[in-house]
């Protein structure tokens, strides 16, 4: 291609990586994060009644959807926007508010999206280091300069599952300008057991003009194939995100289907617990093998392999076990086991016995 038709930054830009898909249903595939149940019944069943309805255009500010998270949340839904998943709002964000040459600080080992969009709209990228492998609060305030205009945090963290508190993000709230916006990624907040997570949205409800929480049905809710996503802010910036969002966004599909799985509260409940009975079967089992891990706030489990994470990949993939080396976040030796049922979390742990020897 032409160097004088490409554009300099898009050469830098690395193609996101995700986590390899099964090609055969008899492998087991634990590296995305995907609910072990698939999508709720309920979300089933809106999804086949909207597909009669194909051939008309969706309702472009996927208005009943925003309604109800409106009423979920106890904010406006004008304070909602939704998009193609969450990652498409934080492409929204950085069209609407980033400036080239500002400033985007985000955790240096975390969800990658967040270095691709910075990237895609020339941003000056000014990674915070972690402490002991866990965000830093106080590391990201003390790296934000007047040039600064959007800060990216996942809480929980991808891929360490660990959080900060309410009285850690509070504090860090009064440290950062006005100016700069602060997003909070809080995909896997349904799965958090933690009595310490940070009410964030408490902060919009109460005016804040510069945080932006997203959240996604990709993860509890299991409709990541439908893609959609969501932002909480205050109508002063939403209002804009609205006008830059590309139209129709979110398909006729995905609406319906989200907005049912919603009130699918048995299907939550027991995604929920399915979660809270993997985590204490594979912390057992991972003390068992004599492998150290992150006690986590999500759906998945970061494991020090202490060997090559690319090579135990193959090795696993050999047992018809998908998980996630961790080398492209910056951890060598060390994966992320998503969390599946019953029988998928025994059979990982009967893969990894006989891989480790």
């Amino acid at each position: 291609m032409s160097d004088n038709i490409l554009r300099k930054v898009i050469k830098e830009i690395e193609e996101y990586k995700p986590g390899k898909n099964p090609e055969t249903k008899d492998v087991i595939k634990l590296a995305s994060n995907e609910n072990p149940f698939g999508p709720s019944p309920k979300a089933l069943k809106a999804i086949e009644e909207e597909a009669n309805n194909l051939q008309i255009y969706p309702n472009q500010k996927a208005t009943r959807l925003r309604q109800a998270l409106a009423k979920k949340f106890d904010v406006n839904q004008n304070q909602i926007i939704a998009g193609n998943g969450s990652d498409d709002i934080m492409q929204i964000i950085a069209a609407t508010f980033l400036c080239p040459q500002e400033e985007v600080i985000f955790p240096e080992k975390t969800f990658s999206v967040y270095n691709l969009v910075a990237k895609i709209f020339e941003g000056k990228i000014a990674a915070s280091a972690l402490k002991e492998n866990e965000i830093s609060l106080k590391n990201i305030a003390s790296a934000i300069t007047d040039k600064t205009k959007i800060i990216f945090i996942a809480n929980p963290n991808n891929p360490t599952g660990t959080i900060f508190t309410q009285n850690e993000f509070d504090d860090f709230l009064k440290m950062v300008p006005k100016k700069t916006l602060v997003v909070i990624d809080e995909a896997y907040a349904e799965f958090v057991e933690s009595q310490d997570y940070p009410d964030t949205i408490k902060h919009v409800r109460d005016g804040k003009k510069n945080l932006i929480i997203l959240r996604t049905f990709s993860k509890f809710y299991g409709l990541a194939g439908l893609r959609v996503g969501y932002g909480i802010a205050s109508e002063e910036l939403i209002a804009p995100m609205m006008k830059v969002k590309m139209p129709f966004n979110v398909s006729r599909l995905a609406q319906a289907g989200a907005a049912a799985a919603l009130d699918d509260l048995l299907f939550l409940e027991k995604t929920y617990q399915n979660n809270v009975a993997g985590k204490k079967f594979l912390y057992e089992s991972l003390d068992k093998l004599g492998l150290s891990y992150k006690k986590t706030e999500s759906n998945f489990i970061f494991v020090d392999v202490k060997q090559n994470a690319d090579a135990l990949f193959l090795k696993l993939i050999g047992q018809k076990i998908i998980i996630r080396p961790l080398t492209s976040f910056g951890f060598s030796e060390a994966i992320r086991v998503s969390i599946g049922n019953a029988e998928q979390n025994k059979k990982l742990i009967s893969a990894m016995r006989k891989v480790l020897g």
